[in-house]
């Protein structure tokens, strides 16, 4: 049993805007005062401090190959930004030898899995979402997650340029691509289906650049796609009606053809009349709202992609950060 006593709570679910209230927590759980034996709870006093519930990112890059590639990319940061094991975490001295259960680590601009949950800790968050995740190095993916302290975590398993799956739609193997995306889901412990550049990747393979949703995936004959056999938007589609058919917990995370390009909100505001009333979340949205294009300047069309979300409440977003300072991309 815990009191969390004193502190301001904002819970936007219930309407709590910033009250000072005590808080009782018995088997995990939120309770009444008088459901409480308060003599044999352990208090907290939370005077000064704000009480919220755990913030969730719900995409996020932490673990795999892209942020390896980066650690080894940036020796510097291990130098720059050594962060010992934190106070905040008292599990003894911090001039004692490390406990199994701490570590000491370095951040800066891709940090170490340690480093990564005690900095989401630290900042308010519960639950981190790893946004895109290979199937071939999944396991490699849930090491690292595993290694991540203090935080829930999940994974997205990636689709959008699946060959065997594109293959089936193809084919028009539905079942099969249904049947495909649960055991791949099982096989990765994937939370959920992502997809990139739906389409793009293979036919970036090809030689050609997917420019909106209705252009057909190039391949090489026979042992890749047949030419026009399948387009971005029914592989959008398919997926976001196998997530439903699934019962999944989080629609398909998409992450929109064109990401980054001048004039790519029309392909935005396309995904989104293209999903109708299916549930999908489109990813990093402030990349995928550029006007412009076509010898056009480039330029902002945040209010119509705005618009069109506000008018489907089928359709969850993220916004995508923008670092103002070192990155590494």
């Amino acid at each position: 049993m815990l009191g969390i006593l004193g502190g301001q709570v904002y819970d936007p679910l219930h309407g709590v805007n910033g009250e000072v209230r005590d808080l009782w927590v018995k088997d995990g759980r939120i309770v009444a005062a008088e459901d409480v034996e308060r003599d044999r709870a352990e208090t907290i006093q939370a005077d000064g401090l704000v009480v919220m519930p755990g913030g969730v990112d719900i995409h996020s890059h932490i673990v795999g190959p892209k942020v390896n590639a980066a650690r080894k990319m940036c020796p510097e940061d291990r130098r720059a930004d050594v962060c010992p094991c934190p106070a905040i975490f008292p599990v003894g001295p911090c001039s004692a030898p490390t406990p199994p259960s701490f570590r000491r680590g370095v951040g800066r601009t891709v940090p170490t899995t340690f480093v990564t949950g005690y900095r989401y800790a630290q900042m308010g968050y519960t639950t981190v979402m790893e946004a895109a995740m290979p199937a071939l190095l999944a396991r490699h993916a849930h090491e690292e997650l595993a290694d991540t302290p203090l935080v829930d975590k999940g994974a997205y398993t990636l689709m959008g340029n699946n060959r065997f799956l594109l293959q089936c739609l193809r084919d028009g193997e539905r079942e099969k691509a249904k049947d495909f995306v649960a055991w791949l889901l099982g096989a990765t412990k994937g939370y959920a289906v992502k997809i990139v550049n739906a389409g793009g990747v293979e036919s970036w393979k090809a030689g050609r650049i997917l420019s909106g949703l209705d252009d057909t995936v190039a391949g090489l004959d026979g042992y890749s796609l047949a030419e026009g056999a399948v387009t971005p938007r029914q592989i959008i589609l398919a997926l976001a009606d196998i997530s439903a058919e699934l019962g999944l917990p989080h629609g398909p995370h998409v992450h929109t053809n064109g990401l980054g390009q001048p004039g790519n909100a029309r392909t935005t505001l396309q995904t989104i009349e293209a999903l109708e009333d299916r549930r999908a979340h489109i990813a990093h949205l402030q990349f995928s709202s550029y006007g412009g294009g076509d010898g056009r300047p480039f330029c902002s069309a945040a209010t119509d992609v705005a618009q069109a979300i506000n008018a489907h409440p089928n359709i969850t977003v993220d916004i995508g950060q923008i670092i103002f300072g070192p990155t590494t991309t």
